[in-house]
């Protein structure tokens, strides 16, 4: 999985705050979604997806 860390870095407000990066259990496609599971079952969506794009 790729992760743009400049979103965490953006957040970080002072050069000793703690910033958690999700790792997920699962990663998997749900409709047009991009959606990560935790172990604890909890869903989120990373990315909404375009439809109708193909590569290749």
């Amino acid at each position: 999985m790729i992760i743009n860390l400049d979103d965490y870095r953006k957040k970080k407000s002072n050069p000793e705050s703690v910033v958690y990066i999700p790792v997920f259990e699962r990663i998997f496609v749900e409709g047009n979604k991009l959606m990560g599971q935790f172990n604890s079952g909890k869903k989120v969506v990373i990315e909404h997806l375009k439809r109708g794009h193909r590569n290749g």
